[in-house]
């Protein structure tokens, strides 16, 4: 009776993760850590590590350079310069700076650009 409870308990908790959308995952790369859905990525940068860089949805994103007021970020191989609180489309991605401090750098990337 316990183990039949135990498992019955395990699947009640592994259908709520999948229809939840599979809750949120993270991974990290080299000086980045991201938090995804199954639609978009948040990432955050350390802007002390060279060529901070991570793989989200398929795709690379690298931090190229910072200032107060914008990110110049590579995304799939396409380099682009964002304003703080813009967002700009690259092929099938939107990529939104939403925040930007001495110490690190958060960009929000979804699916869905062009």
């Amino acid at each position: 009776m316990f183990a039949r409870r135990t498992r019955r308990l395990i699947a009640t908790a592994a259908l709520a993760v999948a229809l939840t959308g599979g809750a949120l995952a993270g991974c990290s790369g080299e000086g980045a850590t991201s938090t995804c859905s199954t639609t978009g990525c948040t990432i955050t940068f350390e802007r002390n590590v060279t060529n901070a860089k991570i793989s989200i949805l398929g795709v690379e994103v690298q931090l190229v350079s910072a200032n107060q007021d914008s990110v110049t970020l590579k995304v799939a191989g396409q380099e682009v310069t964002v304003q703080r609180g813009d967002g700009v489309n690259v092929g099938d991605f939107t990529v939104k700076v939403t925040e930007i401090t001495d110490s690190q750098v958060v960009v929000q990337v979804d699916r869905g650009g062009n």
